[in-house]
């Protein structure tokens, strides 16, 4: 454990003196065993001596490489990892006793499900919620995919607690319709196998499933009968799928992540946490008396698609979680879920917007460009919280803080200093609001990065080049637009190692503003402000490239992530 990390928890130990009893609260995570084509499709490529490439590798190449490099010299076909977890490609499928395997079983799966254990615990986990929501039929792909692999994680992490060796409980969360049959066939594997009876997550006396609830996955006359168990009725099923709104929450439906709330109208989502005042998301309710139940945090969110400009805030150093966890201290309800562990990989789909800007970030002329990522995306713009080696600890490290916080019943007021609570390391973030002006045959265009000002000079006529994708709020959104280059972006408040100042500049007429990275304007006019500080190197936090355009008029503008129409100059730098 790190100096830092034995002073954080020292805090909470020593803060734990002046709180009286604490109540019950457990906390469960979101965890994906779904790796085994993808892990196994690596394996592949590292044995015809390839470079294991991932979505953030890719992106970082900065065009050098492309998606169609993964798998394409190797005549493979499988999902594309966005990063690469600290412990390598691991996967846990591997053939049942006295039956062929489907597949290759998978190499290291004990230090695998040892050194997740251990995270795990550390962290402060009670369980784990395995996500079986894509497979509600039990064929060969949800075996290989999901159901082998569960109970490979069941039994590592029994030999484990045989040797007194904590792991945290497991629960399983199928997707579970009308004709399903998944749910039944964990039921008997697992559920129902007397030697795992301590190592299923309970609930007042009874073995927890999770349904999804929404009209894909729930079906009244299933929940019944996965609760009855056979006549054992030995279950309760955790309704958990509250995405769509307060009701969902009202009605005692589990967020497995719930964005934050704008602040502007305390109702719509929103991906701003730079320059929002709180996250409130919502918590969950016992219908019957209004209390609440529980609420989830997450490593990031999204809204719209992960890979698209906005829709999901991503880790911000941390920031993201450590705001969602200043409602999760404040309310402490006895249920706490995070999202999530290991995706790593997932779903891609056309993009929702027909907006030019609507790309997987950073990849602007990448053959692959136009199928997006959905839930989690490169580095940066993920959910989860496992160390990867890309991204290194910082969310695992931020999240194992605040859980400790919660499991003490403290908030920040109380631990000032402790990791969930500092901002100082995470505030390095300015959000950058774009504005344009036109004034006879006079086109100018504007960047700020005060809100007062934007004010100001929407009342002097300005007016804002809003987003073309739902989901900040800090800036206006405008989803018909059909460009979006000139829009918003955030870049760094201070001078980071990489980064390079980024000066907005006026003409001497004052015709025109500008941006730059030289101090001398480019010999037009002179600095006005450092609007901040923006990347030198495409990836991790930035992966939009800025530059600097001419407009018809004679004045300039911003491009984001993809050439202008009339160039004026390389790229200036990288921005989010």
């Amino acid at each position: 454990m790190s100096v830092n990390a034995f002073g954080a928890r020292l805090a909470v130990f020593v803060a734990l003196a002046l709180v009286p009893a604490l109540v019950a609260a457990d906390v469960g995570i979101l965890y994906e065993v779904w790796h085994t084509t993808a892990a196994q499709a690596m394996q592949q490529v590292a044995a015809m001596h390839g470079t294991q490439l991932t979505t953030e590798r890719v992106i970082r190449s900065n065009g050098a490489q492309d998606l169609n490099d993964v798998y394409g010299p190797y005549n493979i076909s499988s999902d594309i990892y966005n990063v690469e977890p600290a412990l390598g490609f691991y996967c846990l499928y591997r053939a049942r006793a006295g039956e062929p395997g489907l597949v290759p079983d998978c190499p290291n799966i004990t230090q695998t499900a040892t050194a997740h254990a251990k995270l795990l615990v550390d962290m402060g986990i009670d369980y784990v919620m395995v996500d079986v929501t894509n497979w509600p039929t039990n064929t060969t792909s949800t075996d290989i995919s999901v159901i082998r692999p569960t109970e490979v994680l069941f039994e590592e992490w029994y030999k484990l607690r045989q040797q007194n060796i904590s792991t945290p409980a497991i629960a399983v969360w199928p997707c579970s319709p009308a004709g399903s049959n998944t749910w039944q066939v964990l039921l008997d594997k697992l559920y129902n196998n007397a030697s795992y009876a301590s190592l299923v997550y309970q609930q007042n006396g009874k073995k927890v499933v999770a349904i999804p609830k929404n009209p894909n996955c729930y079906d009244e006359g299933v929940a019944a009968a996965i609760a009855a168990n056979g006549g054992r009725n030995d279950v309760t099923t955790i309704n958990l799928w509250a995405l769509f709104g307060p009701a969902d929450y009202e009605a005692g439906t589990w967020g497995f992540f719930s964005p934050c709330v704008s602040s502007t109208d305390g109702t719509s989502y929103t991906t701003s946490i730079v320059g929002e005042p709180a996250c409130n998301q919502r918590p969950t309710l016992d219908p019957a008396t209004g209390g609440i139940t529980e609420i989830s945090a997450s490593g990031a969110y999204m809204v719209s698609q992960s890979a698209l400009p906005f829709a999901n805030p991503g880790h911000l150093r941390g920031l993201t979680v450590a705001r969602l966890f200043e409602r999760v201290l404040d309310l402490r309800p006895p249920h706490l879920f995070l999202s999530s562990f290991n995706e790593h990989i997932g779903g891609r789909q056309q993009p929702v917007s027909s907006s030019k800007i609507a790309f997987n970030m950073g990849l602007p002329n990448d053959s692959q460009r136009d199928v997006v990522w959905v839930d989690t995306y490169a580095s940066e713009f993920s959910r989860d919280m496992e160390p990867t080696v890309e991204g290194g600890d910082t969310v695992y490290r931020v999240a194992s803080a605040c859980v400790a916080l919660y499991k003490a019943g403290l908030n920040c007021t109380a631990a000032p200093t402790d990791l969930c609570c500092t901002r100082a390391d995470k505030e390095v973030f300015a959000n950058v609001w774009s504005l344009s002006h036109a004034s006879g045959n006079v086109y100018d265009t504007v960047l700020t990065t005060n809100a007062a000002e934007v004010s100001a000079l929407e009342t002097d006529g300005w007016a804002e080049n809003c987003s073309p994708i739902s989901g900040p709020s800090v800036f206006c959104v405008d989803t018909s637009l059909t460009d979006g280059r000139n829009g918003p972006f955030i870049l760094y408040n201070q001078q980071l190692p990489n980064t390079i100042p980024l000066y907005r500049c006026n003409e001497p007429q004052q015709t025109h503003h500008h941006i730059s990275t030289d101090p001398n304007c480019d010999g037009d006019g002179a600095v006005e402000s450092t609007l901040g500080f923006i990347a030198q190197q495409r990836g991790g936090e930035t992966l939009r490239g800025l530059y600097r355009c001419k407009t018809p008029q004679g004045g300039y503008a911003h491009s984001l992530d993809l050439p202008c129409d009339t160039p004026d100059g390389p790229v200036l730098g990288y921005v989010r």
